[in-house]
C-alpha cells in the first residue's frame, strides 16, 4: 500500500470504517447480522467447540477440528445428505475442507431445519465460501464464522462472527482491509480469485475424475485416493482428515499449477 495512516496502529477495538468492508462480505454471502471481530476463525471455532460437551462433524473434515477429543465425526458429508445430529453441536464448512465439496440447495435447508427441530447448534465455517456460488445460511441456531485469511492472504489476522469473542484483532489488519475495500481491491480480489479457482477446479476434475474422493466444486484443495507411493512429488498426507486409517492424499491447487500436479502423478 502506498499510504498508511499511522494514527490507527495503536488503536484498541474496532477501527472506524471496518464495518463497511465486513458488511459488504456478509451481503455477498447472503447473511445479515451485527458481527464481532476476532483474530482468527480457528480462535472462534475453538471457543465454540469448547462450549459444547460433544460436537458432531463430517468425516473427512479439517484436521484442526477432527482431532478435538469432544468432536465425534460421522462418515459422510452434509452436501450428500449425510449427517448425525445426536450431539448438542455440529461443526461443518459450507465448502468442505479438504474435499472441496459444496453444501447447498435443498440439502442445506433440510440440514438446518433438522438441526433447529433437534435444538442442535450449528458451527458454520465459511472461510472458503467465497469460492462457491452457494449462499451461507444464518439463524439464531447458527454460529457463523468467516475470515479474511483465504480472501486477502494469511497475514490478514481478522475474522468475524456473530458471537461474543475475547480477542482483539490488530488495528493494522483492520486498517488494511478497510483501505483495500475503499480502493475497490477487496471486491476485485474476490471476483478474480473465484474465477481462478473455478478454472483450476475444472481442469483438476477432468484429470482426477477416477481418483477424487468426491468431485470438488469450491475451495483450494482436493482429496484424492491415489496410493501415496505413486506420487513422485512430496504431498500432504490426507489421512489426517479422518479418525479412521485411510490412504488419501491432499493436493493444494492454490499452490501448484494443475499441469505440474498432473505431470508429477503421470511420472
Amino acid at each position: 500500500m502506498k499510504e498508511i495512516d499511522y494514527s490507527v496502529l495503536n488503536v484498541e477495538g474496532k477501527v472506524e470504517g471496518i464495518d463497511d468492508a465486513i458488511y459488504y462480505l456478509l451481503k455477498i454471502r447472503g447473511v445479515n447480522f451485527d458481527f464481532n471481530l476476532a483474530t482468527s476463525a480457528m480462535e472462534v471455532i475453538d471457543n465454540a467447540i469448547n462450549m459444547c460437551k460433544t460436537v458432531g462433524s463430517e468425516e473427512p473434515t479439517h484436521d484442526g477440528i477432527i482431532k478435538y477429543p469432544q468432536v465425534l465425526p460421522y462418515e459422510g458429508l452434509v452436501a450428500e445428505g449425510k449427517w448425525n445430529l445426536s450431539n448438542p453441536c455440529f461443526y461443518f464448512a459450507i465448502v468442505n475442507n479438504p474435499t472441496g465439496i459444496v453444501a447447498k440447495g435443498k440439502e442445506l435447508e433440510r440440514f438446518l431445519e433438522e438441526a433447529k427441530n433437534k435444538s442442535v447448534k450449528i458451527i458454520e465455517d465459511d472461510i472458503y465460501g467465497y469460492f462457491s456460488d452457494s449462499k451461507a445460511f444464518y439463524s439464531d441456531n447458527v454460529i457463523y464464522v468467516s475470515s479474511l485469511s483465504r480472501i486477502l492472504g494469511s497475514g490478514i489476522r481478522l475474522a468475524f462472527t456473530n458471537i461474543k469473542v475475547k480477542s482483539k484483532p490488530s488495528s493494522i489488519s483492520q486498517y488494511i482491509v478497510k483501505r483495500l475495500y475503499e480502493m475497490g481491491t477487496l471486491q476485485r480480489v474476490i471476483q478474480e480469485e473465484k474465477y481462478t479457482y473455478i478454472k483450476r477446479l475444472q481442469k483438476a476434475s477432468e484429470f482426477f475424475a477416477n481418483y477424487l474422493f468426491r468431485k470438488p466444486e469450491g475451495g483450494v484443495s482436493l482429496l484424492v485416493n491415489l496410493a501415496k507411493e505413486k506420487f513422485k512429488a512430496k504431498v500432504t498426507d490426507g489421512s489426517r482428515y479422518f479418525r479412521k486409517k485411510v490412504e488419501m492424499t491432499r493436493i493444494t491447487i492454490s499452490r501448484y499449477e494443475i499441469e505440474d500436479i498432473i505431470r508429477s502423478i503421470k511420472a
